[in-house]
């Protein structure tokens, strides 16, 4: 029930010790950690609330120690019930291995190595399933036609041959399986007496031994599935499935690495990983079987070499590996081995239960878990546009102990660079390719419009996590729509992603260099202007029939030149890396004359609030202040005086906060010019984010424009050559030498993650030095900008604590009186108003907090974008396009350009007369807005409702359906109506969904509240929606009835309503039109419930109270 990273309403217990019973899954424990864990998600916490055992069986819930209240049956059943579907939803995830060592007390705190043995593997490859994508990609319900592909396929594989004869499913590679038969000596395990057979099945044969016994088992195994499943038919345009398969046996080890937590989520995410010798020798196995062949390594033939056949139809290029026929059926038969397995079989017996159910939370994707709580496990299956990345790495022997704790280390580093780009590590794996990692980057609820350049930057700092461990890595990117969702069967499945771009992906991985990064064109085209791609030769693929276009990705030079530059001319940071910078990417001069566009028309509107503060706090308007490039003047003589109350005349601390778009660039912009060229204030400027790679980059802008400002205001034969301008500028500094070369690292982007934060801060500390020299000379203005980006969840933005660090240092030097003010201008988005900077700005009236347009200023300035007359807008565009931006102006100038390239309005400029504004739609509501998820109002829309729980996304996209106001009731309707079974704990889950959406602003609490007329039928149900409770009669538990006062006849239901038409478009876009009518028709027929329902039972309450007397008993009585 709780919001991003909480338990929501599963209650998993801890390991007991291992000579304890197993508990009941009540047993210690804590409501607060298993249902709230508030602190962990960075909220107050609670009253600690515990559950205790008060009989044999019941629980008290302890309030505050020594307060107990009984806990319902009700509820018990409730949090069982619930925690049984989580539980036997998500067993399907671990395999029997897996969960075999836990049970047995084979795992201890910090053991890397689950499970040592030995036995026969199988690798399992399908062909055909990348064609079946293809083509089910185009079709509209393509995902549910692929997953019931899917189950159809691996349903009879897993559940009917590869558990039948005791086989594992440990990985999931793509449509591959790889298969673990363990070598287990079954004449020592149950009561040998019942058992008539030797453990291979046949009556006559001698028993053979533990390790043959399990390759005769995959061998039947196999004959079995290519028997049964070679060329499946899928039904989809004549696509059929076809294996081709590897078989090798020795020792191996499973391992589990990881336990990283991802932004989401405060659950540690591990992977389970095979490693041995026999993974070396199905990678020469697998890759000689053609499809429907089995091929035998040369120490699995070994020891079943006189109980099968070969297959000779052919010659192998390695004559030590042989293709499978069949059992020599002289001794022994797939159904009697098959059987016999089946007998010994004791895994059901060694299954996670209640307890474990937080181990099984770090195998399976948090996504993925929240759907399986909910039931809605199906809604997890999907077509969408992905960002895959596949990391290669060879030579390591993860078998051994030095192995695994490498293993461990790259894990733990893939993981953690993963995890703060927020993306998904979806697989890490050994096959026939070697050491492999899989992440995907889109994948929900870690959704953004840039990721595909989270994944291409992935992919630097792993690299270099790869060279510190002395390991070579060889990356590669795709773009494309991909199969999202589960894979396997109702038994053992995984979350995977499967298509031509993933495939793709592990195509550009095998040609890459040596610690190179390979991406694709559609990659390339999505890349912002944090990147640079180099064009490099098309390459050939398999399964390509034509040349594919690769790229070498390289990361963007930071400018040498930010503030006050050569001639005088101010350079913002945010020029080079503007992250709307759209099809101007790569014209730095057509895109600063944009930006500088944006300013000029922004700042110009003469009614926009902010923009008069600013104003005042600088004396004045300022005509013609952005005619030009913007450049630094050198004041000769006294300025005009500033007004008392102003942060430039006497130093301080100024905030502009607001989310992006809203215009906090554009009025630094107009701040720093003003105060440069009237005043001749010098600017410093550094900026941070939205990337946690880039964070010493901040520390460089204020180096580098530090010594900009001083060589063009005090001193302009200051050395270029940074050693020397520091030395010079600082005497007392020891390490000019290092602080010069830490500037160029981080302009290369060269700077590695282990000593980013070190950098950052010996570059600010020496920023902080200049800034007091400079002081000495002239005014200074310190600009600091905290950019998040699509960046989504406050575990990764952590990453950025930094900032407010440096912003407290700078605070100081602001609060000194030097020579000269220096005023800091912190630009970010929501701040913490308890942070001494925010104290100070809120006190003397400098914070400003940026909000949307009115409509009238939004007139105004749509005017002003598309350069025609105040009134050449029509009414409806200005109204349409400024309820959908909601007053942004990023929002108004993406709007207004999607609406000229759609056509939907033109703008007409006749020789001769004024321009005016032409509306082609005439009902511009109907435009699918939906459709410009290119842009940052609509992507970052959708990626908002793809970051909500499952609950509170389909909360918001019921919501949209209704035009005007709603009831939690009516949303209840659809999800838990009280007509089929639920009770007050799913309405109190639809209740907290509904609460956290308000809290975001995305709903909204309205006063006008609609009577309920409530009747006995209603008053219990309804009681926690309204926060009154029936009234008791007679004074029997649980006899609610119609209380006679005013206040009850007719209940009040709180009401809400989503004014957010921004986000009531991209949300309804998300619903097919059959839910819809589905949500209203439930709505209306719980409504007609409400209002006829409670008359017609008291109706028939007073027909059951007057006697009944049959008709012909009243014949008789009325003769005589």
């Amino acid at each position: 029930m709780g919001g991003n990273g909480s338990k929501s309403h599963v209650q998993a217990m801890p390991r007991p010790e291992e000579d304890s019973p197993r508990k009941s899954m009540f047993d210690g424990f804590e409501v607060s950690k298993g249902l709230t864990s508030r602190t962990k998600r960075g909220l107050e916490p609670e009253e600690p609330r515990q559950l205790v055992r008060s009989t044999e069986t019941g629980y008290d819930i302890e309030d505050v120690p020594g307060n107990r209240k009984p806990l319902p049956p009700e509820a018990m059943r409730w949090f069982k019930n619930r925690n049984g579907e989580a539980l036997s939803g998500s067993l399907a995830f671990v395999p029997w291995i897996v969960q075999q060592a836990y049970l047995q007390g084979d795992v201890s705190e910090g053991n890397i190595v689950l499970h040592r043995g030995s036995g026969a593997v199988v690798f399992s490859d399908a062909s055909g399933f990348t064609a079946l994508t293809e083509r089910l990609a185009k079709k509209t319900n393509g995902a549910e036609l692929l997953s019931q592909c899917l189950t159809s396929f691996f349903t009879p594989l897993i559940q009917m041959l590869i558990n039948a004869y005791r086989g594992d499913v440990i990985k999931f590679s793509g449509d591959a399986l790889m298969i673990y038969f363990p070598a287990v000596d079954d004449t020592l395990v149950g009561d040998q007496s019942k058992f008539k057979v030797p453990p291979h099945g046949s009556y006559h044969q001698p028993d053979i031994g533990p390790m043959a016994t399990a390759v005769l088992r995959a061998c039947a195994c196999c004959i079995e599935i290519q028997k049964r499943l070679h060329m499946f038919d899928t039904g989809v345009d004549g696509v059929r499935l076809c294996l081709h398969i590897g078989l090798g046996c020795g020792e191996i080890a499973i391992l589990q690495v990881g336990g990283v937590e991802p932004p989401e989520t405060h659950i540690p995410r591990s992977e389970y990983i095979i490693a041995g010798a026999p993974l070396e020798q199905i990678s020469i196995a697998e890759p000689l079987a053609k499809n429907g062949e089995t091929c035998l390594s040369p120490q699995a033939w070994e020891h079943v070499q006189e109980y099968v056949l070969p297959d000779k139809s052919r010659e192998l290029d390695n004559p030590l590996f042989h293709l499978l026929l069949k059992l020599d059926e002289s001794k022994f038969t797939f159904p009697t081995v098959k059987a016999s397995a089946q007998e010994r079989d004791t895994r059901k017996g060694q299954q996670f239960t209640i307890t474990e159910l937080d181990i099984i939370r770090k195998f399976v994707p948090s996504a993925v878990f929240k759907q399986i709580e909910d039931g809605t496990l199906t809604y997890v299956n999907e077509m969408r546009n992905i960002s895959t990345l596949f990391i290669s790495c060879s030579g390591v022997d993860v078998s051994r102990d030095d192995g695994a704790n490498i293993a461990q280390e790259l894990m733990a580093a893939v993981q953690r660079i993963c995890y703060a780009n927020e993306g998904t590590l979806n697989k890490f794996l050994i096959d026939d390719k070697g050491m492999l990692f899989l992440l995907a980057y889109g994948l929900p609820p870690l959704v953004h419009t840039d990721d595909a350049t989270r994944a291409v930057l992935s992919c630097f700092d792993i690299v270099q996590a790869f060279e510190k461990l002395g390991l070579i890595a060889r990356c590669g990117v795709s773009t494309g729509r991909a199969y999202c969702g589960v894979c396997g069967s109702a038994e053992r499945m995984e979350y995977t992603v499967l298509g031509d771009a993933v495939n793709l992906a592990a195509r550009l991985m095998a040609n890459a260099p040596a610690n190179g990064i390979l991406i694709d064109e559609s990659t390339r085209m999505r890349c912002t202007v944090e990147l640079v791609c180099h064009d490099l030769k098309p390459i050939k693929v398999k399964g390509k029939e034509q040349s594919v276009k690769i790229f070498r990705p390289q990361l963007a030079e930071c400018n040498p030149h930010v503030g006050v530059g050569p001639g005088g001319q101010i350079l913002f940071p945010w020029y080079d890396r503007s992250l709307t910078a759209g099809d101007l990417a790569g014209d730095k001069s057509a895109l600063a004359e944009v930006l500088q566009s944006n300013v000029q028309k922004l700042c110009a509107l003469p009614d926009w609030p902010a923009v008069c503060k600013v104003q005042r706090w600088l004396g004045g308007p300022y005509e013609d202040l952005h005619d030009g490039p913007p450049v630094a003047t050198k004041t000769s003589g006294r300025v005009d005086p500033l007004p008392s109350a102003s942060p430039f005349g006497s130093g301080g601390s100024v905030v502009l906060q607001g989310p992006a778009g809203l215009g906090k660039i554009e009025l630094a912009q107009h701040i720093v010019v003003y105060a440069a060229q009237k005043r001749g204030t010098m600017p410093v400027m550094g900026t941070m984010g939205p990337r946690t790679q880039d964070l010493a980059r901040m520390g460089h802008e204020l180096v580098r424009s530090c010594l900009g400002a001083y060589r063009h205001s005090v001193e302009p034969t200051l050395p270029e050559e940074d050693a020397l301008a520091l030395s010079h500028l600082l005497p007392n500094l020891s390490n000019s030498d290092v602080i010069a070369k830490h500037l160029l690292d981080v302009q290369n982007g060269s700077v590695h993650e282990d000593v980013r934060m070190t950098v950052l801060q010996e570059l600010v500390d020496v920023a902080v030095g200049l800034i007091e020299k400079l002081r000495a000379h002239v005014a200074v203005i310190v600009v600091c900008q905290l950019e998040f980006g699509t960046t989504l969840f406050p575990k990764t933005l952590q990453y950025f604590n930094c900032f407010y660090e440096i912003i407290g240092k700078f605070m100081r030097i602001a609060e000194d009186k030097g020579s000269h003010p220096v005023t800091l201008m912190t630009l970010c988005k929501t701040p913490d108003p308890s942070l001494e900077f925010v104290k100070a700005s809120a006190s003397k009236g400098w914070l400003l907090d940026l909000t949307g347009l009115s409509e009238d200023i939004c007139q105004e300035y749509m005017a002003s974008h598309l350069e025609v007359p105040l009134g050449a807008v029509p009414e409806t565009v200005v109204s349409f396009v400024s309820k959908i931006s909601l007053g942004n102006p990023l929002y108004i100038r993406e709007a207004l350009g999607q609406l000229l390239a759609d056509g939907h309005i033109n703008v007409a400029r006749p020789p001769g007369a004024e321009a005016v504004v032409e509306q082609s739609t005439e009902d511009l509501d109907t435009v699918e807005i939906s459709d410009w998820s290119h842009t940052a109002m609509v992507g970052e829309t959708m990626c908002l409702l793809e970051s909500l729980d499952p609950l509170q996304a389909a909360v918001l996209k019921m919501s949209t359906v209704f035009t005007s106001n709603f009831s939690l009731q009516d949303l209840a309707s659809s999800s838990c109506s009280r007509w089929s079974g639920s009770n007050y704990f799913d309405y109190m889950r639809l209740l907290h969904a509904v609460s956290e959406l308000e809290k975001r602003g995305i709903l909204e609490k309205q006063a006008l509240k609609r009577k309920l007329d409530a009747g006995p039928l209603l008053v219990r149900s309804h009681s926690m929606l309204t926060g009154r409770r029936g009234s008791r009669t007679g004074g029997k538990k649980g006899d609610f009835s119609r209380s006679k006062d005013k206040d009850s006849a007719a209940r009040e239901l709180q009401m809400f309503e989503m004014k957010n038409l921004l986000i009531r478009k991209v949300g309804g876009s998300m619903l097919l039109e059959a839910q819809k009518k589905k949500v209203k028709r439930q709505a209306l027929i719980e409504r007609a419930l409400n209002r006829d329902l409670p008359s017609r039972l008291e109706e028939l309450e007073k027909k059951k109270k007057e006697p009944h007397i049959p008709w012909y008993y009243e014949n008789i009585l009325t003769r005589t």
